[in-house]
């Protein structure tokens, strides 16, 4: 009879743990981040024979290899929708066709052909400089605008690399827990797992990262080969001025030495942080290359052809749009006080490129790198002139010195009118007879002649701009819409093991109360047969 009494309660006591596991399931049906947890039981044996049953164990339902799958995805989405955001803004700046630059350059080459026709006519030229003054503060706008998105990059990767140091700190806090409740009790501590859980997928949303096991129950995490989370704890990232450009924000870890390493971009892929560092190296930056390339390459073109006219007063042509001059900057790495100093190279305005260039010092001189397309491109001793630009060493650099050249650096947002006499309109020839428009023609010729790059007019140099920044903007959007579909073809399947579902929990509701029920049953069973051997008398 006490196998009876026995057995009946192990039955209401895995009962019991089977409908609070249920119970538990329900209420957290909206928990982000709850697994689905399932009351395992195992039978009792007692030297062989039947002695009831027990709770094993209050299981996660999870698929580590979907969920890895579903972080990835997310990552991907998160950092397509990262670039998305802000290059859209770019593609609607610069793609409108009334707000452009396209219709202005067109008035403004008009204007130039207006005062051909009568180059004697005050207010045809004053209508020029109108024009002139309107595109060069629509490029100044774009620059203006570019520059702004640039920094508000750079502001939102200084608070994603705040939200991953406090999810790495949260994961490894988490991992001390579960080690310290496992190592106490012997038991799953699920609550600080599905944290810990959640805490990963969060993170993976910033960055891409891996996720191994490194022992009792304790996961490391690593982000492109760097340590995040291990064994020691977490690994702060910092964001810092990048030291071989200051102009832009960087990613580092700091080291448990104290010592402070600058993460390459590509190693931080993925993720919102990824894709605005992606952003900040690639798209944006060219964007901004290209238009001052445009203007760089107007204001030297108009200003040699009108250097070579004669105005009204008959004095020779000066500056008619305001040039800008390469910036450079010494990386903060470097050991020696040496400078270098970069100039454009006279007549080579084609040989320019919208592209910065990393100047390296070595015992052969100076070796230069076309950033744009990772391309050495000359080598030697100072000075060294090459793609329209000569760069000259003031003192002598120490081996491995570097230097970052961003040779178009304000020409667009510098990007203005020099004169407001109209009469210093130089539209005559190097006569500068009454009359002559010679040079006016040439300068509006200037409209399709292959300006930029030594093959494209100016329009057809923003045409492509505009086109570049349209097809990136179009692949983006594809491409999230891929990673949006994929994202949640698997959060379906990982949901279908890992939550919770009310007619499931339902079901197991009726079933454990009908085993509660059954096995009560069986409790006052043996009592009644119990009962009816203490009434047997002697």
């Amino acid at each position: 009879m006490a196998s009876l009494y026995g057995i009946g309660l192990s039955g209401l006591s895995a009962a019991q743990a089977g409908l609070s596991t249920a119970s538990n399931n329900i209420a957290n049906v909206k928990t982000p981040g709850y697994t689905r947890e399932q009351a395992q039981l195992a039978a009792n044996t007692n030297g062989g024979g039947a002695a009831g049953v027990r709770v094993a164990s209050v299981s996660r339902n999870t698929a580590q290899y979907i969920t890895g799958q579903l972080n990835t995805a997310q990552s991907n989405l998160a950092s397509t929708n990262a670039q998305l955001d802000q290059l859209s803004q770019v593609d609607n700046l610069l793609g409108d066709p009334k707000a452009g630059l396209e219709p202005l350059m067109q008035q403004f080459f008009s204007g130039l052909q207006t005062v051909a026709g009568d180059p004697a006519d005050i207010a045809g030229r004053a209508s020029l400089l109108g024009d002139a003054k309107s595109l060069a503060g629509q490029i100044r706008n774009f620059s203006s605008t570019l520059s702004d998105l640039a920094r508000g990059v750079d502001n939102q990767v200084k608070g994603s690399v705040t939200q991953v140091n406090d999810a790495t700190t949260q994961i490894a806090n988490l991992n001390k827990q579960i080690l310290a409740l496992r190592a106490s009790s012997g038991s799953e501590p699920n609550q600080l797992l599905d944290q810990r859980d959640k805490a990963v997928a969060d993170l993976a949303k910033l960055v891409n990262v891996d996720i191994a096991p490194s022992g009792e129950g304790s996961i490391s995490v690593s982000a492109g080969g760097q340590a995040l989370v291990d064994a020691t704890g977490s690994h702060q990232l910092i964001a810092q001025s990048d030291p071989g450009d200051p102009t832009r924000q960087a990613v580092a870890v700091k080291s448990g030495d104290g010592s402070v390493r600058t993460l390459s971009a590509d190693r931080l892929s993925g993720g919102s942080l990824g894709g605005l560092l992606a952003l900040r190296s690639g798209a944006l930056p060219s964007a901004q290359a290209n238009l001052d390339l445009i203007a760089h390459d107007l204001a030297v073109s108009v200003n040699a052809q009108h250097a070579k006219g004669i105005d009204l007063n008959g004095n020779a042509g000066g500056q008619f749009f305001a040039q800008s001059t390469p910036a450079t900057y010494a990386s903060s790495n470097n050991t020696d006080n040496a400078t270098i100093n970069v100039t454009f190279a006279p007549g080579r305005v084609s040989n320019v490129k919208p592209s910065d260039y990393r100047v390296t010092a070595s015992a052969s001189g100076l070796q230069i790198t076309r950033l744009s397309d990772n391309t050495s491109v000359a080598s030697g001793g100072s000075p060294v002139t090459v793609d329209g630009l000569t760069f000259t060493t003031s003192g002598t650099p120490a081996n491995g010195d570097s230097f970052l050249v961003k040779p178009l650096a304000g020409a667009g947002s510098s990007f203005a009118v020099s004169i407001s006499d109209p009469a210093r309109i130089a539209a005559a020839g190097p006569s500068g007879a009454a009359g002559d428009n010679s040079n006016a023609n040439a300068l509006a010729d200037l409209q399709n002649a292959p300006t930029v790059q030594g093959n494209r007019s100016f329009t057809d140099s923003y045409a492509q701009l505009v086109n570049k920044i349209g097809n990136s903007t179009a692949s983006l959007k594809i491409r999230g819409q891929t990673q949006q579909a994929l994202t949640g073809e698997l959060t379906t399947s990982q949901q279908s093991i890992s939550g919770v579902n009310l007619d499931e929990e339902r079901v197991s509701l009726l079933y454990f109360q009908q085993m509660y029920q059954a096995n009560a049953r069986v409790i006052q069973t043996a009592s009644t047969m119990f009962d009816a051997l203490l009434a047997i008398r002697p």
